[in-house]
C-alpha cells in the first residue's frame, strides 16, 4: 500500500510539474488577448441576450407606478451601458495584451486562464472554420450575392461601372437606381431630414422600403431621407478591390475575402515565434463574428490586412509606407490609424524616416485615386467627405448607445468634439508609451479607439480589433532593430560611451565603452526579461 501512495504521489507531482511548465510556456500577451476577445464577443451578443431581461424591467417598472417613458429609458439605458462596459472592458484587454513587461498580478492570472482561454478559443475557431467554409460555398455559388450591408453591394456595383468604362463617382441619380434593380435590394443610408429628422427615432425597415420605392419610381428627384451619392462614399480603393471578382465573373466578393482573410491568418502564423503558432492560430480565429462579417457584412478585412501589412513590413520603406497608403485609399477608417504608424516610425527610425513613410503613403494613396481626382476632382472629393458632409442618423454600440436610451444629449457636434478630443489624447498617450517602451505597438488598437465615442459606432467596426490586436502583439514579441553604435577613434564602432558614474569610481566611469555584459537584459519575445547565466 505504500508503495502505491508511493508512485501515486510522484505521477501526481509529475504530472504538476509538466502542467506548471506547459502553463509557464504559454504567452501572457495571448492569454490576455484571448480574455480580450471573449470581452469583444460579450459586447457583441449583449444586446440580444439582455433584450428580454430588459423587457422584463421595463414591465416591472410600469408595473410599480413608474411612467411608461421613464420604464423605457432605463431599460434600454440599462442594456447599453452593460454592453459599452463590455465593449471598454475588451478595449483595455486588447491594449494590454501588448504590453512589452506585463505586471506580475497579470502573469499570475494568465498563468491559471492559460488553459479555459485556449479551449474557448478551439471552439470558437471551430465555429469560425464552419463559418467560412459556408460562406466560401455561398459566395461562389448565389447569385445575386446576400450581403447584410448594403455598401458591399454598392462597391460592387461601382467596380462593374468601372469595367463598363464609367465614372463611379458621377451620375448618382442613375447609377444607384440601377444598382438597386441589379441587386434586387432596398438597403441605403438614411439621412437625418424628413421623415427621419428625429435621431431618437431609428427607422423601421416598412419605412425604409417606403422611401427607397419613393426613390426607384422617380430618381431624378429622390426623397429627402435618401441621398443618391452615398452609392460611393469611399475612396477608389474600395471598389478596385472588387475588380478582379466582378471582372472573373464571381457572384459576390465573399470569395476573395475568405482567401484575403486566410492568407492574413497564415502570414500571421508565420511571423509568429515557433513555440506560441499553436496559440496564434487559435486566436486569430477565435471571433466567429468578425468571421461571418468577413463573409457578408463588410470590407474592412482589404483595409486591415493592408494596414497590417504596413506594421508587421516596418522594416521595409517603400513597401510599408505603400501598403499604409493602400489602406487609407480603401476606407476612411485606415485615416485614424495612420498617425500612429507615423509616430512609431518616428521613435524608432527618426523624424526624417517618419516624413519619408507619410510622403510614400500619400503617393500611394494619391496614385490609387488619380484617374477621379483629374476626371473629376469636385465629385470625388465631396464623395470620400461625405461621412463628415451628410447629416446622418446615429447608430452604434459605444457612447452613442447611451445617447439613444435617452441618458445623454443627442448633439452631433458634441459626439464631433469627442471623437476628435479622445482621437488626440490617444495619439499622445501612444507616443508616451512609445517613449517609455511599454506598449510600443498600442496605435494599430488605438486608432480605433475615437469611434467608442462617434456619432456612428456600429459594433462591426470594433470587431476587427481581435486581428488588429494580435498583430500588435505578434509585433511586441519582436525585438526593436539595434540602433547604430556611435563611430569611436578612427572610425571603428566599439559600442556606446557611458555617461560619468555619479559615484566617480567602482562603476563604469568616464569615456568608458559598455560590453554586451554591462548592457540591460534585453526584453524577451514573450514580454518579460531574458536571464543571463
Amino acid at each position: 500500500m505504500q508503495e502505491i501512495e508511493r508512485r501515486a504521489s510522484a505521477l501526481w507531482r509529475q504530472a504538476s510539474h509538466r502542467l506548471s511548465a506547459a502553463l509557464d510556456a504559454i504567452p501572457v500577451g495571448a492569454v490576455t488577448l484571448g480574455v480580450g476577445i471573449i470581452a469583444l464577443t460579450v459586447s457583441n451578443r449583449l444586446p440580444v441576450w439582455l433584450a428580454i431581461p430588459a423587457r422584463d424591467l421595463q414591465m416591472a417598472l410600469v408595473g410599480g407606478g413608474a411612467p411608461a417613458e421613464v420604464a423605457a429609458t432605463i431599460g434600454a439605458g440599462v442594456s447599453a451601458a452593460l454592453t459599452f462596459l463590455a465593449l471598454l472592458a475588451a478595449y483595455g484587454l486588447l491594449l494590454a495584451a501588448g504590453q512589452s513587461a506585463p505586471p506580475g498580478w497579470l502573469r499570475r492570472a494568465a498563468r491559471w486562464l492559460a488553459i479555459p482561454v485556449l479551449l474557448w478559443s478551439l471552439v470558437a475557431s471551430l465555429q469560425s472554420v464552419v463559418i467560412l467554409g459556408r460562406g466560401l460555398v455561398t459566395s461562389a455559388t448565389q447569385q445575386p450575392p446576400a450581403y447584410t450591408a448594403d455598401e458591399l453591394y454598392y462597391n460592387q456595383y461601382n467596380a462593374r461601372l468601372l469595367l463598363a468604362g464609367a465614372n463611379p463617382y458621377t451620375d448618382a441619380d442613375i447609377h444607384l437606381s440601377a444598382a438597386m434593380t441589379y441587386f434586387h435590394i432596398r438597403g441605403f443610408t438614411p439621412i437625418a431630414r424628413g421623415r427621419f429628422s428625429d435621431p431618437r427615432h431609428t427607422p423601421t425597415g416598412h419605412e425604409m422600403r417606403a422611401v427607397a420605392s419613393e426613390y426607384q419610381a422617380h430618381p431624378l428627384t429622390p426623397p429627402p431621407e435618401l441621398d443618391p451619392a452615398t452609392l460611393h462614399s469611399y475612396p477608389a480603393g474600395a471598389f478596385l478591390v472588387d475588380v478582379p471578382s466582378v471582372w472573373l465573373g464571381l457572384p459576390g466578393m465573399g470569395v476573395a475575402q475568405i482567401l484575403l482573410f486566410a492568407a492574413l491568418s497564415v502570414a500571421l502564423v508565420v511571423y509568429a515565434p515557433p513555440g506560441a503558432r499553436l496559440a496564434v492560430g487559435l486566436l486569430v480565429w477565435a471571433n466567429p463574428a468578425f468571421a461571418q462579417r468577413v463573409v457578408n457584412g463588410d470590407f474592412d478585412i482589404w483595409w486591415m490586412a493592408a494596414l497590417i501589412g504596413a506594421w508587421l513590413l516596418g522594416e521595409r520603406r517603400w513597401l510599408s509606407g505603400a501598403l499604409l497608403g493602400v489602406a487609407c485609399a480603401i476606407k476612411q477608417a485606415a485615416w485614424f490609424a495612420a498617425p500612429f504608424y507615423v509616430l512609431w516610425v518616428w521613435r524608432r527610425d527618426g523624424l526624417a524616416e517618419a516624413l519619408r513613410r507619410a510622403g510614400i503613403a500619400a503617393a500611394a494613396f494619391l496614385l490609387i485615386n488619380l484617374p477621379w481626382l483629374i476626371l473629376s476632382p469636385r465629385a470625388w472629393l465631396s464623395s470620400v467627405l461625405l461621412p463628415l458632409s451628410l447629416p446622418l442618423l446615429p447608430d452604434g454600440s459605444g457612447l452613442i448607445a447611451l445617447a439613444q436610451a435617452g441618458m445623454l444629449p443627442l448633439l452631433p457636434a458634441l459626439y464631433t468634439l469627442l471623437e476628435l478630443g479622445v482621437w488626440a489624447a490617444a495619439l499622445l498617450w501612444a507616443w508616451r508609451m512609445l517613449q517609455r517602451g511599454r506598449l510600443p505597438t498600442a496605435g494599430l488598437v488605438a486608432g480605433l479607439l475615437p469611434l467608442l465615442v462617434a456619432w456612428r459606432s456600429p459594433e462591426r467596426y470594433f470587431l476587427a480589433l481581435s486581428t488588429l490586436a494580435l498583430a500588435a502583439l505578434l509585433l511586441s514579441w519582436r525585438p526593436p532593430p539595434p540602433a547604430p553604435p556611435p563611430l569611436c577613434g578612427r572610425g571603428e564602432p566599439h559600442g556606446r560611451v557611458a555617461p560619468l558614474s555619479p559615484s566617480g569610481g567602482g562603476g563604469v566611469g568616464e569615456g568608458a565603452v559598455l560590453t554586451p555584459a554591462d548592457r540591460p537584459p534585453a526584453a524577451s519575445r514573450w514580454g518579460g526579461q531574458r536571464r543571463r547565466g
